[in-house]
């Protein structure tokens, strides 16, 4: 209790010390959150949402097994999350597979298993913002940079299946590894939307809150006498969405701002990382072993890109 009286006194101290750079840092959080997070995400968010109460995710699984079920050994369910979390982006793949295993879909084996890989950053933003700032880094073939955000985590998730599938997880019943035959609520469609609107509008709200929250904290950094790049790019792993911008001005050689940058995006920042805690704390998942896996994908990502930048490039 002592430790976090201090921490908040700390806080608090911070924000007395500095309120104007507090105030514009919280500012361009939450310009980031409405202008880019909430017209991009929320969408697929409902859309998520209301295939869950309806029961759609389960026939889109297995759609999708008949094309993965020899890659992911996961249940319909688990490949229906794979797909939300990479095509959707984050942090709809820890929103999915909390949803999932909420609902008795998923087994908590599973569950854990999935969000080692399953919760990036969504193909939308890579493809309209990032690799517009790698052409502008002089880096015009970005398949290998594409490959680093995207098959890294799939081919770590290959992995991740086969312990699965060779754990205890893998023998439990049937209706949690396979086809989910355990009876949910049957919903309307407007039943659907009303229940999905009301915790999808909570929920972007929530993350809108530690957006703002986490950049203001970038306050901290102006308390350290470091160089203004190193600034920047610390800032990077606190929050992604400003941060990437913030690299992207700095004085850094092109092949470090595309270096830093997609790493940062590997590790999603810190304020991504609180966010995910939010949807993995409603369902009993922990956080722990998440960051575990993210930490681990993002040294690995660094090594790739380090190779990639200095070496075939």
């Amino acid at each position: 209790m002592l430790f976090k009286t201090l921490v908040c006194l700390i806080l608090i101290i911070a924000v007395l010390c500095r309120p104007d750079a507090t105030f514009g840092y919280a500012y361009e959080g939450l310009c980031q959150w409405a202008v880019k997070m909430v017209p991009t995400l929320f969408p697929f968010m409902m859309i998520s949402s209301i295939m869950v109460y309806s029961g759609a995710d389960l026939e889109l699984g297995r759609m999708l097994s008949l094309l993965l079920k020899r890659v992911y050994k996961y249940s319909a369910c688990g490949l229906y999350a794979i797909f939300m979390g990479f095509f959707c982006g984050f942090p709809m793949g820890a929103k999915v597979v909390s949803e999932l295993c909420e609902k008795n879909k998923l087994s908590k084996e599973e569950a854990v298993s999935l969000l080692s890989f399953c919760n990036n950053i969504g193909p939308a933003y890579f493809l309209g913002i990032i690799i517009p700032i790698l052409h502008a880094c002089g880096y015009q073939s970005t398949l290998p940079f594409l490959f680093g955000m995207y098959g890294i985590p799939a081919v770590y998730g290959v992995v991740q299946s086969r312990r699965f599938a060779g754990s205890r997880g893998a023998k439990l019943p049937q209706s949690l590894t396979h086809e989910s035959t355990l009876p949910s609520e049957q919903l309307s469609l407007t039943g659907c939307l009303k229940r999905a609107c009301l915790e999808n509008t909570q929920s972007i709200i929530m993350l809108g809150g530690y957006i703002t929250f986490t950049n203001a904290f970038r306050i901290f950094l102006d308390f350290f006498k470091l160089p203004d790049n190193v600034k920047r790019v610390a800032s990077s792993f606190i929050e992604i969405m400003d941060g990437v911008q913030t690299v992207y001005d700095s004085t850094l050689p092109a092949h470090l701002k595309a270096l830093w940058i997609m790493t940062a995006l590997c590790f999603c920042g810190i304020s991504c990382l609180i966010q995910t805690g939010s949807f993995l704390e409603k369902a009993g998942l922990p956080l722990a072993s998440y960051i575990r896996h993210r930490i681990l994908l993002t040294l690995i990502s660094f090594s790739y890109y380090s190779f990639l930048i200095y070496v075939v490039y």
